[in-house]
């Protein structure tokens, strides 16, 4: 027999017809309590179910204007994916919005009209959730609560109708709409009205647990609640005064509702709904970076999260939309369940002024960077806010004033001069010691001494490195300057074993090179590094020389005599002068300590370079008589050896000019 009596009614057994009998008489009797109560003149005693009921009311008339925007947004853009926001639905109580065609079916009926299945739904519901938020603040008579009443009473008539499912885009942006120099809007009384409820439930409170105000909670809940406050208790401190952390909780129905105000913005706040062993986490906030830095707070955690859809705010500006997002966590028993909460209580204190820390730090380092220094800082509980409170991008615009003024190219941001890798290591130290500094009661003036002589030992070492490439540098240049010894020394070699020579020497000539565009590139995010760059390019163009010197060899007709050998002989000045020369900068290198007798060290190999400088003059006269003293059908050996003799005297040249450059380098240190 069919089940479907006539006209479509579903046909019920006996039981059928007793369970809905018993739920109907069950919402009788909890609404005729309701009206005796309110008969009586004492609406006050509901006030914990009150409050419970307006904190759900808030839950569903915010995503209820999300999804208005979201339907909006898909009209703009059919194109792209969409959401159906069924967890979230599910989670606040939505259950009878479409959700698979809400988002996905919006169509466009004209240029004022788009047509958003549930749309009615939506709508019809606002009111009832708007009136549902400011019951209890009417039960107990806050002062607030008329002017509330009389822009309820004022927006309910502009509210669309939205019959068969149709509204114009400009009525929802006229709902959801949170400028506060404009027009009143649904979105603006939503978030008036939530504060007030804040308020009062702190007020109201029946009891305190840890510092939350919570309202009729049983045994299980306490136990939660304590969870929850201990983590957040823990991290509290490193909000350094800021005002926000309230938290209240209430029993309602069957699960435990703790709210959270984070701050002081309005849409910036976290709802936490226990049920069984599942905790439900929604999280509101206008800025959508702080929204994806919560949830990167958890992973590893075991949390779920709903899609934070990029395209929810279409057409809208920014002070006109927040972001919603719902994680779940179920949990394995109650102490898994109690450990979740706790650490979730941690986190919050991180969002507090977040955004304006990444807007502080990222001057320094660009968007993503200072987002992963944010990230950095919660993880290991420094957090950002004594950061700020020290002056946050005045802390490091101070410590660059005073410790690297000058030194610094105008314009260019701190990790184009010392780094990426450096400047990041640099700002974690910031946020760590004053976090560490603030929290042990240290004067803010050694805070910042440390943050100075920090920056100015970064500064000292990023003109140590281009010493020690100098140096890395400067050991291949000896190492192909033997080469040439060990070549010239071999009388009578093969042309062969002088063309592998020269192959030898231009492989590390090549590796000279990366090391001379390494060099050149610390230099140039150092100002005043003028004396520095002019010390690599002569060792540079040394290398280079003694390059061209092994490729010549290489060419050279085997035999040369006593000509080669005065040719080594010149080879072994450069070698030496090679060593003076690393000797200088080993020396140049450990200035910055302070040790006067650096400066003489270096001083003295400087000396012993020039002098090298001048013996290389005589040993290539000495080279050129042997050239030409020795008779020669073969015209090759002659100009060959003659270009090397010149070639290797000129490698000292350079050396000498380098050694000059760094002797300059001293002198600006002594004199600083």
């Amino acid at each position: 027999m069919n089940d479907l009596a006539q006209g479509g009614e579903p046909r019920l057994g006996l039981v059928g017809y007793q369970s809905r009998w018993l739920r109907t008489k069950v919402k009788s009797l909890v609404t005729a309590k309701i009206d005796i109560v309110r008969e009586l003149g004492e609406e006050a005693l509901l006030l914990p179910a009150l409050l419970g009921d307006a904190l759900a009311a808030n839950d569903r008339l915010k995503l209820r204007l999300t999804l208005l925007q979201e339907a909006a947004a898909h009209s703009r853009h059919p194109g792209e994916a969409v959401h159906s926001f069924e967890p979230e639905c599910r989670a606040a109580g939505l259950i009878d919005v479409p959700f698979e065609t809400l988002i996905a079916g919006t169509r466009v009926l004209s240029p004022e009209r788009i047509l958003v299945p549930g749309a009615k739904i939506l709508v019809d519901g606002v009111g009832r959730d708007l009136a549902t938020m400011l019951a209890p603040l009417k039960a107990a008579k806050v002062a607030i609560c008329d002017a509330l009443d009389r822009r309820f009473a004022a927006l309910t008539p502009a509210m669309p109708k939205a019959e068969h499912d149709e509204l114009a885009p400009r009525d929802i942006d006229a709902m959801t709409s949170a400028r506060r120099d404009g027009a009143d809007s649904v979105h603006l009384l939503i978030m008036d009205a939530h504060k007030a409820i804040n308020q009062l439930a702190s007020e109201m409170a029946v009891e305190t647990i840890d510092g939350a105000r919570v309202h009729h909670v049983n045994d299980q809940d306490r136990a939660r609640i304590k969870a929850f406050m201990a983590g957040l208790n823990r991290t509290s401190v490193l909000a350094f005064g800021h005002p926000g952390l309230g938290t209240t909780a209430v029993h309602s129905g069957a699960r435990l509702t703790i709210q959270n105000d984070i701050g002081t913005t309005d849409a910036h706040v976290l709802v936490v709904h226990v049920e069984d062993k599942v905790a439900s986490v929604t999280y509101t906030d206008v800025h959508r970076q702080r929204a994806k830095f919560f949830i990167s707070l958890f992973e590893g955690q075991g949390v779920t999260w709903t899609p934070l859809d990029e395209k929810s705010a279409h057409g809208v500006g920014d002070e006109d939309v927040f972001y919603l997002v719902v994680g779940r966590f179920d949990a394995a028993d109650e102490a898994a369940l109690q450990r979740f909460l706790s650490f979730l209580g941690s986190r919050i204190v991180f969002l507090i002024d977040w955004n304006k820390a990444r807007k502080a730090l990222q001057i320094f380092v660009g968007k993503g960077a200072s987002v992963e220094l944010l990230t950095f800082a919660a993880t290991n509980d420094y957090g950002h806010r004594a950061f700020l409170e020290l002056g946050g991008a005045d802390l490091v615009f101070e410590a660059i004033r005073r410790t690297a003024e000058g030194r610094i190219p105008y314009g260019a941001r701190l990790d184009e001069t010392l780094g990426a890798m450096e400047t990041n290591d640099f700002l974690r130290r910031v946020l760590r010691q004053t976090s560490e500094g603030l929290s042990a009661c240290r004067s803010t003036r050694l805070i910042r001494d440390e943050i100075q002589a920090d920056l100015s030992q970064l500064f000292d070492t990023a003109e140590s490195a281009v010493l020690t490439v100098l140096m890395r540098h400067l050991g291949i240049t000896r190492m192909l300057a033997s080469l040439l010894v060990e070549g010239l020394a071999a009388d009578g070699a093969s042309g062969s074993d002088h063309s592998r020579l020269a192959q030898k020497a231009k492989r590390m000539e090549e590796k000279a090179d990366r090391l001379t565009v390494q060099a050149r590139e610390i230099c140039a995010r150092v100002q005043h590094a003028d004396t520095l760059r002019q010390c690599v390019d002569a060792v540079e163009n040394a290398t280079d020389t003694l390059d061209e010197c092994a490729f010549l060899l290489g060419l050279m007709p085997k035999g040369s005599g006593a000509s080669g050998a005065k040719l080594g002989e010149l080879a072994e000045l450069v070698v030496d002068g090679v060593s003076h020369l690393v000797r200088a900068v080993e020396a140049v290198a450990r200035l910055p300590e302070g040790h006067r007798a650096d400066a003489t060290d270096s001083l003295q190999a400087i000396d012993a370079v020039m002098a090298v400088e001048k013996s290389a003059d005589a040993a290539e006269r000495d080279a050129i008589s042997a050239f030409m003293g020795v008779a020669s059908t073969d015209a090759r050996a002659l100009v060959l050896g003659l270009d090397v003799a010149r070639g290797l005297e000129g490698a000292t040249d350079y050396l000498a000019h380098a050694a000059l450059a760094l002797r300059d380098r001293v002198l600006e240190e002594l004199s600083a």
